[in-house]
C-alpha cells in the first residue's frame, strides 16, 4: 500500500485526474431508465521495467430524463481509499442520431469534485466529452464507440506554490459496450495529455511516444426501470 502510495500521488495532478473511468453514457438512456455501473482501470506506468497500470475504481448511478438526455453521478473510490473524496456530475445530451438509431452523437458536459482531508482543501475540475457511437449489428444494442474530451485546470497554482502550467488535460477515446438483456460491459483504450511531454516526470508513462500516457479501462453496469 505505501509503495503504491508513493506511485500514485506525484502523478496524481497531472494526468491521471483526466482518467479515472470509462465513458459514463455512451448513448442516452432511455426516459425512466436507471443504471448502476462499476469502473476500473487507468493509465500505465512502466515500474522496474514492467508495466504498471494504475487501479482506479469507481462506481455511478446515471437516469435518463428525457429523450436524448440522461444525468449521471459517480464516486471516486481509489481515491477515497487514500482520504481525497472525489465525484463527478454530467450531463449526456444526444447531439444527433440517423434514422436508423444506428449512429449518434452525445456530448457530455459535466464535472470533477475533490476534498482532501489530509490538507482539507476543495478542487472542482470541469470536462467535456464529444463521443461518437455505432449500432454495428442490426437487433443487437452492441456499440463501438470513440471521442474527445477534455478536463480543464481553473487554479493558476500546483502544489507547493508551483505555477500551473496544464490548464487543459484532453484526450482520445476508443471502447465497445457490450449489452446483453439489461446487463452491459465496457472495454475502453484511452490516450491522455497527448500534447504535454512526459520524459522529464518522476515517472515513466507506457506510450509511444515521449508525450501523455495510455489507458485502459473496464465497466459494467446494470440497467433496470425502461
Amino acid at each position: 500500500m505505501d509503495m503504491f502510495k508513493r506511485l500514485i500521488l506525484p502523478i496524481t495532478a497531472l494526468l491521471v485526474l483526466a482518467a479515472c473511468n470509462v465513458t459514463r453514457v455512451v448513448k442516452p438512456l432511455e426516459k425512466g431508465e436507471h443504471q448502476v455501473s462499476a469502473s476500473l482501470g487507468g493509465p500505465a506506468i512502466v515500474f522496474s521495467g514492467a508495466p504498471l497500470p494504475i487501479p482506479l475504481s469507481s462506481v455511478a448511478y446515471a437516469h435518463g430524463l428525457d429523450t436524448g438526455l440522461s444525468v449521471s453521478a459517480g464516486l471516486h473510490t481509489t481515491s477515497l481509499m487514500f482520504g481525497v473524496a472525489q465525484m463527478d456530475a454530467s450531463l449526456h445530451a444526444r447531439l444527433w442520431q440517423a434514422k436508423n438509431d444506428r449512429f449518434g452523437l452525445t456530448m457530455s458536459p459535466g464535472a470533477h469534485f475533490f476534498y482532501d482531508f489530509n490538507e482539507q482543501n476543495t478542487r472542482v475540475y470541469p470536462q467535456v466529452d464529444l463521443g461518437a457511437w455505432w449500432q454495428y449489428r442490426e437487433n443487437k444494442d452492441h456499440l463501438l464507440y470513440g471521442g474527445v474530451g477534455s478536463w480543464f485546470e481553473l487554479y493558476r497554482e500546483k502544489a507547493h506554490g508551483q505555477v500551473q502550467d496544464h490548464e487543459v488535460l484532453p484526450y482520445v477515446t476508443l471502447g465497445h459496450q457490450f449489452r446483453w438483456d439489461t446487463w452491459s460491459f465496457q472495454v475502453e483504450a484511452r490516450y491522455l495529455g497527448m500534447f504535454y511531454r512526459n520524459d522529464e516526470l518522476v515517472v515513466t508513462y507506457l506510450t509511444p511516444f515521449n508525450t501523455g500516457t495510455s489507458g485502459l479501462y473496464f465497466g459494467i453496469g446494470k440497467s433496470f426501470g425502461k
